[in-house]
């Protein structure tokens, strides 16, 4: 299907909203956590006032560590061949560049949103969507990351990033110790199931460390998925803006038709919302 399309900005030539309404959201936060901070440090003089800073520190630097929470990766030659010439199409036709197209391993049909100027897609959209589905797709995955919808990128990245660092931390803490059991039993030997006491007793003091961090991060997590309902509504909005509305409720459609565990409702509502925005 012909997309008519207006010409749009030269592709490389940003729009420079995104990073002004993330600038605003940056210094909004600051101007809550200098009063945080003055709070604290009369409670606990110096110190107080210095976590407070450390902890809005590292999540300003939460979307540093997408790679190892998210789990995504560069694509394969495959999914690179595939990607190509879809992603060049988007990018022309929004008029950007710039942003980087990752990988996450899952068979669903939209990926996560792990930073500002990177763009996730599955690993089943990349290597099994028609060449205008994906594109779509991709569409899709930019629309988050345009203009003032960054900004819910931006808080979504800051707010679910801890919670899953601290559970990919807790996760590493216990996961040699079952193994390092199966390798006591088998050895017979004290020095296995000494292992086994060091192993676990350092996991239970990690434990102790991330438990009300990790408690805290995934309380903000469910508030930041309350928040970011309409998030989706917003991208879509966006594909269907950029002339992928077609194809992209195309994709959705497929997806509820292929699904294996039934009827999936949000798929659904989504096709009917894309009708509705096509007309």
């Amino acid at each position: 299907m012909p997309r008519f399309l207006p010409p749009g900005r030269p592709q490389g030539t940003p729009s420079g909203r995104a990073g002004i309404a993330i600038g605003l959201v940056v210094a909004a936060e600051g101007g809550l956590v200098a009063a945080v901070a003055f709070g604290a440090g009369t409670l606990w003089p110096l110190w107080g006032a210095v976590s407070v800073f450390a902890a809005w520190a590292l999540l300003l630097l939460a979307p540093l560590s997408a790679a190892r929470s998210y789990g995504y990766r560069e694509p394969d030659g495959d999914e690179r061949a595939r990607l190509e010439h879809a992603w060049r199409y988007v990018q022309q036709h929004a008029g950007v560049s710039g942003y980087r197209v990752v990988i996450v391993e899952s068979d669903g049909l939209n990926a996560c949103r792990p930073s500002a100027r990177t763009v996730a897609v599955t690993s089943h959209s990349a290597r099994s969507l028609p060449p205008g589905h994906l594109a779509a797709v991709l569409a899709h995955e930019l629309g988050h990351l345009q203009g003032w919808r960054a900004v819910p990128a931006f808080v979504h990245a800051q707010v679910t990033l801890p919670n899953r660092t601290l559970r990919w931390a807790l996760r590493t803490a216990w996961a040699p110790i079952g193994p390092m059991w199966k390798r006591a039993v088998e050895w017979h030997r004290p020095i296995g199931f000494l292992g086994v006491f060091l192993l676990a007793a350092v996991a239970t003091v990690v434990t102790a460390l991330v438990a009300v961090p990790a408690a805290l991060a995934h309380a903000a997590s469910l508030g930041a998925r309350v928040l970011s309902a309409g998030g989706e509504a917003r991208a879509d909005a966006a594909a269907v803006r950029m002339g992928f509305g077609a194809d992209l409720v195309a994709a959705v459609e497929h997806r509820i038709e292929h699904q294996r565990d039934g009827l999936p409702l949000s798929l659904v509502r989504r096709a009917q919302g894309l009708r509705r925005r096509l007309g």
